[in-house]
C-alpha cells in the first residue's frame, strides 16, 4: 500500500470535499487536487484501483471496510 487506508472522521470530510471538488474542476486542475488527496495519505489508483473517483465510490469502500475511519 502506497498510502493508508485508516483516516480520522475529519480526513475523509476533508477527502469527500476535496473529491466534489475534482468530479467538477476541469483536467488541468486535477492534478493538483488529487496531490491534496495524496498529502492526506490516500492514493486511490495505486492502493484501490479506483479511476475517476466519485463520493459514491469512496463511500463504497468504508462500507466494504477497505477505507476504515478512525475516531478523532
Amino acid at each position: 500500500m502506497k498510502g493508508k487506508n485508516k483516516f480520522t472522521k475529519a480526513e475523509i470530510a476533508q477527502l469527500k470535499s476535496l473529491i466534489a471538488e475534482r468530479c467538477k474542476a476541469e483536467s488541468s486542475k486535477q492534478k493538483s487536487i488529487r496531490a491534496k488527496m495524496r498529502k492526506l495519505g490516500f492514493y486511490g489508483g495505486d492502493d484501490f484501483g479506483i479511476k475517476d473517483l466519485t463520493i459514491e465510490k469512496f463511500e463504497e469502500l468504508i462500507k466494504k471496510g477497505d477505507i476504515v475511519i478512525l475516531e478523532d
